[in-house]
């Protein structure tokens, strides 16, 4: 049971509104039969609504109580607002619904991780990338269900035949059968610019890699094209944020997730059973996908921790060549990064980009979902305009020793694969004292994960003017917005996914954290400002970032193995028995 200041309990006709996120929760009443209010009819909910994916009124189970969504809305709270009072319409009023959007940012991530750290927490559904190495303790594993019935979907519906896998799998290559998050879009990341600011640097001589006044294809050409942004007069044009939010979990992870699987996908074929992979190809968008691949984690380990090991390609830890060459890349951005880079948070970020507040001063490159550019492409003035384009691939440095010398660190024909695939990343917090409130919790994710209640969300979205990040993983039956429609197919003639590149493990095992352990969490966010900021109190070099985060990780690595009883010298042995 669930300690609370108050106990309240709503029944049919009456609800008692309670504002803030962490109010008292019902949910310990007992179902009484099933609902008796009609729902929506096709022609109320639009055309291309199919009559049978209508929720089945007699096999849906009557609830009582009241569920906080706690979640980062990045203003899709609208979208959830209508579905809220849809799900209580539906339920005759006995559940209340409670849309909290007070918090946002690192804000809402400190806050989230200690509600899944409090037993007696009162949030229901959060947002669970953010809790990574929390989520599988304190929520719910919601695999099961997507196998079962769903009457929201309609009558005798398998809930994952309206869904894409990408709704209840981590990625393409997940096996794992667990869904302690699961995603309500499918979505892809990409580069936004000025049109206006990059007419203005062609005018200064920028030209992309290919001699064409197209858009950058190399990093280099995005560097250089900020650069002749500021030869036209564009102050500090790059707009990537290192607030803690973005250097942990945001915009800036990103181009960690990004480039490092750029980096680091090569070494895969050094990571299998045998000891070279040879279905390996660095083309592929889902190489974790072929037949053989299987990742040992000694092997990981031993290539980015063991200076001296032998094995396959030797060390290509955070001291080595390629480790830093990959910094060294991410390093061309000082000097050219938007003003109050540290303090800045994703949305005003937006805000400014797209208003041009700041005048010749606000960013006019900027990283974000695809799904935005519906917002951006609605406020052309004289002096913004948008345009958009893929991640470009890094050109990278060559060996410098050892028997790779003169070879490129990176294959020409490497794809440059995004974020994306999977996005909403929806948790329902486990109550273990409190089980009718977990099914309830359970139950208001099986309605927002429907065609009916997404449906409903897009109306939300679309009637607030707020577009969606992605396009939703509910596959049919979904009334989309026209002016949506024709932006995503349109824009993804320009932006092409390429696989996702979370399934990488060099990613989690220090490209990006390692593994949620507390010391490399504890320093990415000083570690990467003193790389890329200028004035700032202790700069770092890429060298002596190196080596600042080669001892992070390594620290990490050892409770890692004490955490998952590996041997504490694993890293030493690449041919581990495991």
């Amino acid at each position: 049971m669930k300690k609370k200041l108050l106990k309240t309990l709503l029944v049919a006709g009456a609800a008692i509104i309670l504002a803030s996120c962490g109010g008292d929760n019902g949910g310990e009443s007992e179902k009484k039969g099933t609902i008796t209010v009609d729902p929506l009819s096709v022609s109320e909910l639009g055309q291309g609504f199919n009559a049978k994916f209508l929720p089945d009124k007699g096999s849906i189970d009557q609830q009582s109580g009241k569920i906080d969504v706690c979640l980062d809305f990045e203003g899709t709270q609208y979208g959830w607002k209508k579905v809220a009072a849809e799900y209580e319409r539906l339920h005759g009023g006995a559940v209340r619904v409670n849309v909290n959007d007070n918090l946002s940012g690192g804000q809402y991530k400190e806050r989230m991780i200690q509600e899944l750290l409090n037993p007696n927490t009162d949030w229901d559904i959060c947002e669970g990338n953010l809790g990574y190495g929390y989520t599988s303790d304190a929520c719910v594993n919601m695999f099961t269900q997507f196998s079962a019935k769903n009457a929201y979907c309609g009558k005798d519906v398998i809930w994952n035949t309206v869904l894409d896998p990408a709704a209840y799998r981590s990625s393409v290559a997940d096996t794992s059968g667990n869904a302690f998050i699961v995603n309500s879009e499918i979505m892809q990341s990409c580069w936004f610019i000025n049109e206006v600011a990059l007419s203005a640097a062609k005018a200064k001589g920028w030209a992309n890699a290919s001699g064409a006044e197209g858009y950058p294809e190399t990093w280099d050409d995005l560097i250089s094209l900020c650069e002749k942004m500021e030869e036209a007069g564009y102050s500090n044009p790059l707009g990537i944020t290192l607030c803690a939010s973005s250097v942990q979990s945001l915009q800036f992870t990103w181009l960690l997730r990004i480039y490092g699987d750029y980096y680091y996908r090569q070494f895969y074929k050094y990571t299998q059973a045998g000891d070279t992979w040879d279905n390996y190809l660095p083309t592929r968008p889902d190489v974790e996908t072929l037949a053989g691949y299987g990742t040992k984690y000694c092997k990981i380990l031993n290539l980015l921790f063991d200076e001296n090991t032998e094995y396959g390609p030797g060390y290509v830890g955070f001291k080595s060549e390629v480790y830093k060459d990959f910094v060294s890349q991410l390093h061309k951005m000082k000097g050219h990064l938007m003003e109050n880079v540290d303090t800045t948070e994703f949305q005003p970020l937006r805000d400014v980009f797209v208003s041009q507040s700041r005048g010749t001063s606000s960013p006019q490159i900027i990283l974000d979902y695809q799904g935005f550019g519906l917002n951006y492409t609605k406020k052309v003035t004289d002096n913004f305009k948008v345009g958009y384009f893929d991640y470009p691939r890094m050109v990278s440095g060559e060996f410098q020793s050892g028997d790779y010398e003169g070879e490129k660190i990176v294959s020409e024909d490497t794809l440059t694969r995004d974020i994306g695939g999977n996005g909403g990343f929806i948790s329902v917090i486990n109550h273990r004292g409190d089980s009718a409130q977990t099914n309830l919790n359970k139950d208001f994710i099986k309605f927002f994960l429907s065609p009916y209640g997404q449906t409903i969300y897009y109306k939300g979205l679309a009637e607030n003017n707020i577009s969606p990040k992605g396009i939703s993983s509910v596959k049919t039956s979904v009334v989309t917005p026209k002016e949506w429609t024709d932006f995503f197919d349109t824009s993804n003639r320009t932006i092409k996914f390429n696989g996702n590149v979370d399934p990488n493990p060099f990613i989690s095992f220090g490209v990006r954290y390692c593994n949620g352990m507390k010391n490399t969490e504890s320093c990415i966010v000083e570690n990467w400002r003193q790389l890329l900021m200028e004035n700032v109190g202790t700069p770092l070099t890429v060298n002596s970032f190196s080596n600042k985060w080669a001892d992070a990780c390594f620290k990490d690595m050892k409770l890692l193995c004490e955490k998952y009883k590996w041997p504490t010298d694993l890293y030493l042995q690449p041919h581990y028995g495991m």
